[in-house]
């Protein structure tokens, strides 16, 4: 990321690819799902975009879902979510 960091524009186009967001913040996880629309660009804008203007990291996109933030559980549960679905 430092070497081709992501603009916001950027990154909105990459978020209403998605239909489903699942957004760690802080100890909580956001789950956000647009019932087979796009993802609202504010609610995208608020979770994705840092003050900077660029994308917040780390982001995993899998599908139609995009994960913003790490933990072990996180991870675990989109892979094996990934997992029943093939």
């Amino acid at each position: 990321m430092e070497h081709a960091p992501i603009d916001r524009d950027t990154t909105l186009a990459i978020a209403r690819r998605a239909r489903r967001l699942l957004i760690k913040t802080g100890t909580e996880i956001v789950r956000l799902d647009a019932h087979g629309g796009a993802l609202d660009d504010d609610a995208a804008e608020r979770y994705l975009v840092h003050e900077d203007g660029f994308m917040r990291v780390p982001v995993l996109l899998v599908d139609d879902l995009l994960v913003r933030g790490f933990t072990d559980a996180l991870y675990a549960e989109v892979f094996a979510t990934r997992a029943r679905s093939s």
